[in-house]
């Protein structure tokens, strides 16, 4: 069951998390989503609406309740006390985690998604005191198992002070990694963009590589860096950790050490779907470029690939259009499709002439 507060006009956040839900292996059979301005400080959603979705759990025999907002650690502990001890409650940032854990292949993602996990529902522990009475065993959130209050606090403390070391060595590894790339002379561009907007199928396609694809949202946690040849130069193009509308700050945190190869490209491809309706790809461009701004400290060359072109018709691809130009004035533009193979000599000529302007005469690629 979907749950939520929510602009009436907006539905973009539902559909996101549903579409995430989906991918994680749940069946949606509803969902409830309230129009408020502000939500309810004890219950996010109104007495009333509590009360509805009660009866509608009660009805589908439902046993997972996403939430689409975050909720706040007296929200969380109040709906479980409303909801019931056997109903396993989710807002948004838990269901991303689910979703990165899931996807998690290297011992560094699951590092950054443990150390993630932690911090978040570090306060949820101690709201737990403050609702003594309600099943006070009831700790770790699904993954940590049942622990009193202070053990667990003391617990977690450590465990997210160990987890912040070994991510921090990892971080300096990669920066390390990033200048030893630049000592030899081999800019470096990274691949961004909203999740699912094909930019694993793009570097495939541009590294020859044969990266999983289609797994869903956030295939992609860890940075994969590899060599191109095009147009008599090189340089290394990297697959880098997709994004969504308001990246919770902890994930951005927990994963610094992927998104490093964001802050210190020397041109980014970021990647816009361009099948998706003009709205979406407004709210979805919008959001890919302040999270950008949020990580690199100076303002980059930047290329916007409209991918999936293949998709679209000419009236759709000049909305499409207008709206990233009004967004991104500055920005150069590829129409492509990674898929298909469309244009991708194009987009590298751009790439090539960006990072070696006096090249701009050189006419074959390799």
């Amino acid at each position: 069951m979907i749950v939520g507060a929510a602009d009436k006009h907006d539905d973009f956040k539902a559909r996101e998390v549903e579409e995430l839900a989906k991918n994680r292996g749940y069946l949606v059979v509803d969902r409830l989503i309230q129009a408020r301005e502000k939500v309810h400080p004890s219950y996010l959603v109104g007495p009333g609406k509590l009360q509805e979705l009660k009866s509608k759990l009660e009805r589908y025999g439902v046993n997972v309740v996403i939430f689409i907002n975050e909720l706040r650690a007296g929200q969380y502990f109040r709906l479980q006390r409303e909801l019931g001890l056997d109903k396993k409650i989710l807002d948004r940032v838990l269901l991303i985690l689910e979703v990165f854990e899931s996807r998690a292949s290297t011992a560094e993602a699951k590092l950054q998604v443990e150390l993630a996990r932690l911090k978040y529902t570090l306060p949820w522990a101690r709201e737990l005191v403050r609702l003594k009475g309600f099943d006070g065993e009831k700790m770790g959130f699904g993954a940590l198992g049942s622990y009193p209050y202070k053990a667990y606090l003391s617990f977690a403390r450590r465990r997210i002070k160990l987890l912040e070391e070994k991510l921090e060595k990892l971080k300096i590894k990669e920066e390390m990694l990033m200048l030893r790339r630049k000592e030899i002379d081999l800019p470096i561009v990274t691949l961004t963009g909203y999740t699912q907007s094909g930019k694993t199928s793009l570097f495939n396609l541009l590294a020859c590589e044969e990266k999983l694809v289609g797994l869903g949202p956030f295939t992609t946690l860890e940075t994969y860096a590899r060599r191109v040849n095009a147009y008599g130069r090189s340089f290394i193009v990297v697959d880098s950790l997709g994004l969504v509308e308001e990246m919770p700050p902890l994930i951005l945190r927990a994963f610094h050490a992927t998104l490093v190869e964001v802050k210190l490209a020397d041109l980014l491809v970021l990647l816009v779907d361009a099948s998706d309706s003009s709205s979406k790809i407004k709210r979805k461009l919008q959001s890919s470029l302040s999270t950008i701004a949020s990580i690199v400290e100076n303002e980059k060359p930047l290329i916007i690939a409209v991918n999936k072109i293949d998709l679209v018709g000419d009236v759709r691809l000049e909305k499409a259009l207008k709206v990233i130009k009004d967004l991104a004035p500055n920005a150069e533009i590829a129409l492509i499709s990674a898929k298909k193979g469309v244009n991708i000599g194009y987009l590298l000529r751009k790439i090539v002439d960006n990072l070696y302007p006096s090249s701009s005469g050189l006419k074959a690629f390799t």
